[in-house]
């Protein structure tokens, strides 16, 4: 029996002299209880040179690594190697990894003195101007810049929970950091900017993996069981979808998003964060999802914003824009305490819903502004540089955070540029939460890829017409014309500005003409309106002669034609059956006349095919080819049922549709052709000579390729030739949107737009870059920028 206890006590004892040899091998063992943060290297050279080269790591682990970095260069590690800072505000380090004969080898160092300090039985090595203490524990090297930690360097002084966490760490990752999360200098990878952004008094675990321009980590933030940490706030709390970023302008600098699937839980585990007593009376945020923090705003996302709208106390609307109430907010401190510590905002002064989001702001503008990004799709998921990141994050988080490079620039307390792409999520779970961060720099997708408002110009009364471009013949460029219902016209310069206003007789007919009056290259606007036919100057001043006036009603748009291009101008008026021809001056055109019996049911156009001239327009059922002088020059036998829209010179013949929705050309020998097109009675087209766009239904025709929209009330679409390259537009009025393609059918990148009336797509000024002109209401020019 003596000798079975005997045999038992020696195989305990050897068992844990054993387990403490075993222990001697494992460097991490040795990291002391006072350390603050410790960095496993996995891979020495590649961590060295990430150092160097990665602009991040480089200024965040500064401070730290470069006193520790003469002894990084000069070891052989072949293992893993642990560094362990212990002092926060000027931190001595510990190196801490397995030795063997190659590791610290002193034989090979230039400018070095070594000695021994028997007493301690620790070794001085002095590199230059640098001096490490280093010393052997069994298997173990530590090195160090301060002989009093390898004094009392112990197993027996083992940070066990540091070891315990340093055992989950990704050995495949080329470092792993741990570090007390309250420590300001590392918690920048969590996007803390101060001490009080913090989010946890215990240690955050990050594996890192970078090249020189880019930065991504994963890891977790441990709690303990009890309300202490920020991230506690999410506790019971079941992470969502990140919906903010569908709402918030892609140009912004910062955004933080909290979810959670109840907003009483999320409250009083708030309340008991704060030490503040729970108040559980019901507000607008007990139907929301996530609450999201902007550079100058507050975004809700809720699942029924009716019940926001009906939960808002002291609301009142002040007005719309595009359709969409703006609030005003009777308790605009709602937000600077309520959502403490995670989001803190001051002045919700005014807010404003769309859709499945609530945004309040300080300023009316500010509202309008996101609201025009979002009805535009210039949201930050819909910029590049987010589904760039978006493609290494999970789609759910208890919080997230965006930094373009000025945010981060903030966070780092040091400008960056180029790092357009950076974001942490923090998804919690069981007393920690899950971390995944990027940081990077991002190219931005070169200008010809964007649009942006460029302006928009309040006027006095409901317009009546789309607006038109005219050329500025001062600046070369081009202006905005439109009238209102008061049958006042406006010219818009390029920068939004009113330029003149003028009441007219009438509304105009059709489009506004130009031409050189005087041949001097000095442009008039030429039009004509019920019973006027007006010549306007650059500053809206009647020219000599003008406008004429007519007793009988002018029943078409004025044709305005330059048969030679030597800007001998004909002024072709249309009343009823009759032509009227003027010359420039206003004086009548001898020898021209025509007389019919069918009213005249389309605008006469004038079209050269080969050498000759054509005055072509529809009366009755017929379709009347001219020559310059009135008289018929084609004859066309065939009657056709035309329907609503213009005729064009298409293919060098005379085109139109009829009310089958049919192609008819007329060729210049007056043969008529029908081809099907497959167009209801309700449809449009417009042609180049050798591009036809159809429009009917929801099926918009370029060419020989359909294109299906959503089903909407579009507006004819228009053909512009700019820069040698077809465009073709049109709008849905009734879902207010702008779309904008090329001659293949494909949708021009960022569209469709918001707008409520047909568009005109010019390059109003002579910067790079196209203008696409429309309407935000009824008294609104709206102006993008495509650059």
């Amino acid at each position: 029996m003596k000798r079975i206890c005997f045999l038992l006590i020696l195989v305990f004892i050897v068992t844990t002299c054993q387990r403490a040899y075993d222990d001697t091998k494992l460097p991490y063992k040795f990291l002391p209880t006072e350390t603050s943060s410790v960095i496993k290297i996995n891979e020495l050279n590649a961590f060295l040179n990430g150092i160097d080269n990665n602009e991040i790591l480089s200024h965040l682990y500064q401070k730290e690594i470069k006193r520790a970095t003469i002894s990084l260069k000069n070891l052989n590690a072949r293992t893993p190697l642990y560094i362990s800072f212990l002092n926060k505000t000027e931190p001595d380090y510990l190196i801490l990894t397995q030795n063997d004969s190659l590791l610290f080898k002193l034989d090979t160092l230039a400018n070095h003195i070594s000695e021994t300090l028997v007493k301690f039985q620790i070794e001085k090595t002095q590199i230059d101007s640098s001096i490490v203490y280093h010393k052997t524990i069994g298997n173990v090297f530590a090195g160090s810049n301060n002989i009093e930690i390898l004094k009392k360097l112990s197993i027996e002084n083992e940070n066990k929970e540091l070891s315990k966490l340093l055992e989950t760490v990704d050995d495949q990752s080329i470092a792993s950091l741990v570090f007390k999360s309250n420590s300001l200098n590392y918690s920048k990878l969590l996007f803390s900017e101060n001490e009080d952004d913090a989010y946890n008094p215990n240690f955050a675990i990050l594996d890192l993996d970078y090249s020189d321009k880019h930065l991504q980590y994963s890891g977790i933030v441990s709690s303990k069981d009890s309300i202490t940490s920020k991230l506690d706030i999410f506790k019971h709390s079941i992470p969502q979808n990140i919906k903010t970023p569908e709402f918030a302008p892609s140009k912004v600098n910062s955004l933080l998003s909290v979810t959670y699937d109840d907003f009483s839980i999320f409250n009083k585990n708030r309340s008991e964060l704060n030490e503040q007593p729970l108040d559980s009376t019901q507000t607008f945020l007990d139907f929301s999802t996530e609450i999201a923090l902007t550079d100058n705003a507050i975004i809700l996302h809720a699942l029924d914003t009716d019940l926001v709208l009906e939960s808002i106390e002291a609301q009142s609307n002040i007005e719309t824009f595009r359709s969409i109430a703006i609030y005003k907010y009777g308790n605009p401190n709602f937000f600077e305490s309520r959502l403490q510590p995670l989001v803190k905002f001051k002045d919700a002064n005014y807010f404003s819903i769309y859709e499945n989001f609530v945004v309040f702001s300080n300023s009316i503008e500010t509202l309008k502004s996101i609201l025009s990004d979002v009805l535009n799709k210039n949201t930050l998921s819909n910029s590049d540089a987010f589904k760039n990141l978006s493609a290494n994050l999970s789609d759910e988080a208890s919080m997230f955070i965006y930094k373009d490079a000025a945010g981060l620039s903030k966070v780092l307390g040091k400008n960056v540029t180029g790092y357009n792409a950076n974001a942490v999520q923090f998804i919690y779970e069981d007393n920690y939460a899950h971390v995944n961060g990027i940081i990077q720099k991002f190219k931005k997708r070169a200008v010809s890829n964007s649009i942006s408002e460029a302006f928009t110009t309040p006027l006095d009364a409901e317009l009546i017409s789309a607006p038109q471009t005219l050329k500025n013949h001062i600046t070369n460029a081009h202006d905005i014309a439109v009238q209102d219902v008061n049958n006042v016209i406006y010219l818009i310069s390029n920068s939004g500005r009113v330029l003149w206003k003028k009441q007219l007789q009438g509304q105009i007919l059709g489009r506004i003409e130009q031409m050189d009056l005087f041949k001097n290259g000095r442009l008039q606007l030429v039009f004509a309106t019920s019973k006027r036919l007006y010549v306007l100057d650059r500053n809206g001043k009647n020219a000599s002669n003008f406008p004429l006036k007519f007793d009988d009603v002018i029943t078409q748009p004025l044709s305005v034609f330059d048969y030679d291009k030597r800007r001998n101008y004909r002024l072709l008026v249309t009343q009823g059956k009759n032509l009227l021809m003027y010359d420039a001056k206003g004086k009548s055109v001898s020898g021209f006349k025509y007389n019919s019996d069918s009213n005249i049911t389309s605008q006469p156009k004038h079209f050269r095919i080969g050498s000759k001239d054509y005055i072509v327009f529809s009366a009755g059922e017929n379709l009347k080819i001219l020559n310059r002088k009135g008289n018929v020059r084609i004859n066309v036998k065939d009657k056709i049922r035309f329907s609503e829209n213009p005729l064009f010179s298409y293919q060098n013949k005379f085109t139109t549709t009829n009310t089958l929705g049919q192609l008819i050309q007329v060729d210049v020998r007056g043969k008529l052709s029908k081809k099907t097109l497959n167009l209801t009675d309700k449809h449009h087209i417009e042609t180049t000579s050798k591009t036809l766009v159809t429009m009917t239904e929801n099926k918009l025709k370029i060419k020989s390729r359909t294109i299906d929209l959503d089903y909407g009330d579009y507006t004819a679409p228009s053909i512009f030739y700019l820069n040698d390259k077809i465009y073709v537009t049109t709008t849905d009025l009734q879902a207010k949107k702008v779309y904008l393609f090329d001659s293949q059918a494909k949708s021009i990148p960022h569209f469709p737009v918001f707008g409520t009336s047909a568009a005109v797509l010019q390059e109003l000024d002579k910067d790079s870059g196209l203008e696409l002109i429309t309407q935000s209401d009824d008294i609104t020019i709206l102006v993008y920028k495509l650059n």
